[in-house]
């Protein structure tokens, strides 16, 4: 399942159409915020394929890890892996690399203890450092520091 819609969406369909997987490949669309929580319930692991490094942070990630799913992500070289650790709380791949991509999910698909073990550390992960109450901890320790003159 492909979620969202954007300039790409038409051309990912044609791709799909054009290897003959459209007919596994569901294109969704806007998925409502009330409804991510059962798509990520749903899914055996999550994909944020962004290529360019304006995709930041990738809040969608953390939503995914605290549903206990491994997330893929591509190297960005910003915080997108720093939320998805590789190897800990999911895999990340060389950006526009359909190969590593691929060879991530097969990985994972292949084995359900390594999906739990990274899934189940995501989770961890989501509830302790990503929650309101631990990022305002973080930024008052960053306000400390500056105070001190630590910074």
């Amino acid at each position: 399942m492909l979620g969202g819609q954007g300039p790409l969406t038409g051309e990912l369909e044609r791709i799909a159409r054009e290897c003959g997987v459209a007919g596994r490949v569901h294109f969704v669309g806007r998925i409502a915020e009330a409804d991510l929580p059962a798509y990520y319930h749903a899914c055996d692991a999550f994909c944020l394929s962004s290529v360019e490094p304006a995709e930041g942070f990738g809040i969608v990630q953390i939503e995914a890890m605290a549903s206990g799913k491994p997330v893929v992500c591509c190297e960005l070289k910003n915080g997108v892996t720093w939320v998805n650790q590789d190897g800990i709380t999911g895999l990340v791949v060389p950006p526009a690399d359909p190969a590593a991509l691929a060879g991530a999910f097969r990985r994972l698909l292949a084995a359900p203890g390594l999906r739990a073990r990274l899934g189940e550390q995501g989770r961890t992960r989501a509830f302790s450092v990503f929650t309101l109450e631990a990022m305002a901890h973080g930024t008052l320790e960053v306000y400390r520091a500056v105070l001190k003159g630590e910074s």
